[in-house]
C-alpha cells in the first residue's frame, strides 16, 4: 500500500501555522502523511519558541488525524552550504543547526530528519585535494549526526539527491554517503527527489530521473514527487499546464519502482511567492487527484 503525503513547504509564507495548512492537507487534499518543511521552524529563538511550535503541530496532527512522517530541510536551507561551507566555523554551525533539528524532529516524535546537507563553493569545488578533504569531513559530520540521531530515538537520517555538481548530486554521489546504520548510528537514507536530475555535466542515466528510480528507488526512504522538465528543478504541479511541458509520468514512475513502492511519495511543489493564492491549492487538489487516478490503474491502493 502506498503512502501519498506532501512536504509543507507549499505553505511558507501562505499559510504558516500547523492549524493553517492542516485543515488543507486533510480536509481539502484528502492527505494523512505530512513532511514538515524546516521554512516554516525558527530553530535558532530558544526553548520556549520551540515547545510552542511542537505543541501546535502535535495538536493539529492529532486534531485532522495527520501523521508527521519527517523534518525537512526547505528554500532558506537550500541557499546555505551547511556542512560543506569554505570555514569550518561555519561548518560547525551548521552541524550545531542540524542538532537542533534532530531535537524538533525527535520532540514531534518522526521517523527521521534531513535534507540538503551541503553545497561546495566555486574556489573549493575546482581544487580536486580541498574537494576531496571536505567529503571527508562531510561523511564524519554525517556520522556523528547520524549518532545523535539514534540517541534521539530517531530511525534515519535523510540525505537528498539535489541538482547542482558541487552538491551531492549523481548516483555515486548519494552511494558513497548512504549507509545501513548500526547500534550507534541510525541509517544515512536517500531522499529520492525525481526533479532534481538536471544537473549540469551529467549525461545518461545521470538525468534520468526513471533510471535513479531504477537502481535506488527501492532503498529510497522518501521519494519526492514533483513535475519538472529537462531543464531545470521546477517544483511544479501535476496541472494540465505543467504535464504538458513536464517529464514526470506517475504511471512510469510506478513502473520505475516495480509497483507499489515502500518509501512514502511526498508531493514537493514550491509556488512561486507572486503566484495568486486562490491558485495554488486547487493545483494540489489536482495534482493529488492525477496520482490517486495514475495509481488506481496501477492498482496499487494509498493510504
Amino acid at each position: 500500500m502506498v503512502q501519498l503525503g506532501i512536504n509543507t513547504c507549499f505553505a511558507v509564507k501562505r499559510w504558516p501555522r500547523p492549524a493553517d495548512w492542516a485543515p488543507i492537507v486533510r480536509d481539502t487534499l484528502g492527505l494523512e502523511l505530512v513532511q514538515v518543511s524546516l521554512d516554516l521552524i525558527d530553530l535558532t529563538r530558544g526553548e520556549e519558541s520551540l515547545a510552542r511550535d511542537i505543541e501546535e503541530h502535535l495538536e493539529a496532527a492529532d486534531r485532522y488525524g495527520i501523521t508527521i512522517h519527517s523534518v525537512f530541510t526547505g528554500v532558506a536551507g537550500y541557499s546555505s552550504n551547511l556542512l560543506l561551507h569554505p570555514s569550518e566555523r561555519e561548518r560547525e554551525a551548521a552541524e550545531r543547526w542540524y542538532e537542533r533539528a534532530i531535537e524538533f524532529a525527535a520532540r514531534l516524535g518522526v521517523v527521521s530528519v534531513g535534507g540538503h546537507v551541503g553545497a561546495f563553493s566555486v574556489p573549493d569545488w575546482a581544487d580536486a585535494s580541498r574537494r576531496s578533504e571536505l567529503w571527508e569531513d562531510l561523511r564524519k559530520r554525517l556520522d556523528r549526526l547520524a549518532s545523535i540521531a539514534r540517541s534521539n530515538g530517531l530511525q534515519g537520517f535523510l540525505v537528498e539527491n539535489l541538482a547542482a555538481r558541487r552538491e551531492p548530486s549523481t548516483m555515486a554521489d548519494i552511494e558513497s554517503l548512504i549507509t545501513d546504520g548500526d547500534d550507534e548510528h541510525v541509517p544515512l537514507q536517500l531522499c529520492l527527489d525525481v526533479g532534481h536530475m538536471c544537473v549540469p555535466e551529467t549525461d545518461g542515466e545521470e538525468r534520468d530521473p526513471y533510471a535513479w528510480l531504477r537502481r535506488l528507488g527501492s532503498s529510497a526512504a522518501v521519494i519526492q514527487i514533483q513535475q519538472t522538465d529537462v531543464f531545470g528543478d521546477r517544483h511544479w504541479p501535476f496541472t494540465t499546464e505543467h504535464d504538458d511541458v513536464g517529464r514526470i509520468l506517475p504511471s512510469r514512475v510506478l513502473e520505475a519502482l516495480g509497483g507499489a513502492p515502500s518509501a512514502p511519495l511526498i508531493f514537493e511543489v514550491i509556488p512561486a511567492f507572486e503566484a495568486p493564492d486562490d491558485t495554488i491549492v486547487r493545483d494540489l487538489v489536482e495534482s493529488v487527484r492525477r496520482w490517486r487516478e495514475a495509481l488506481a490503474e496501477s492498482e496499487v491502493s494509498t493510504v
